[in-house]
């Protein structure tokens, strides 16, 4: 029984169909036409569409590349240019430090130099005063050693300067009178 519905199904089916597509199968046609051309369409313009965008993407991915290109040998000049002003201060650093050492090793030889022959004048000038100052000590021993000899021979002896000293005591009071004064 159910093989025999299924035959009258599968025949209604059809007959339906048969129907269907005596009513409606000329304009089924004409949308399937106009369905599959409106495919077409959308799949050409889809396509053109996505070359056109393959396009742009390679024309954008072209001038990326070349800015960065670009750019990148702006970097690389200008890490060069730094490197090369690094080593060119570097250089002329160098150079001023060897100047200024030769300087001031010139300078304290110069220095040292000047100080040995200060030196040496002012050992020469002290053995000069030291001479001169033996000398003169010399003279003034001698000097001393005659005046000493000549008092000692002029001396006045103490009798004498008591006499003397007598006297003027004397004469201080009043007690002594010259002879000749009156």
């Amino acid at each position: 029984m159910s093989d025999k519905k299924t035959g009258a199904d599968n025949a209604a089916d059809r007959n339906v169909d048969q129907i269907r597509d005596i009513l409606f199968g000329g304009q089924m046609r004409d949308y399937e036409r106009r369905f599959v051309e409106l495919n077409e369409r959308l799949e050409a313009d889809f396509d053109a569409l996505r070359q056109d965008q393959e396009r742009r993407f390679a024309q954008l991915e072209k001038r990326l590349d070349e800015q960065f290109e670009k750019l990148s040998k702006a970097l690389r000049q200008e890490v060069n240019d730094r490197t090369a002003a690094v080593d060119d201060l570097e250089t002329r650093l160098v150079q001023g430090a060897r100047t200024q050492r030769g300087e001031l090793t010139g300078a304290i030889e110069a220095l040292e130099q000047s100080q040995a022959s200060a030196e040496e004048r002012l050992r020469a000038a002290l053995a000069d005063l030291d001479a001169a100052l033996k000398d003169q000590a010399g003279r003034l021993n001698q000097s001393l050693s005659r005046s000493r000899d000549e008092l000692r021979a002029d001396k006045v002896g103490r009798e004498d300067l008591a006499a003397l000293m007598t006297e003027l005591a004397l004469r201080l009071k009043g007690d002594f009178d010259l002879p000749g004064a009156r």
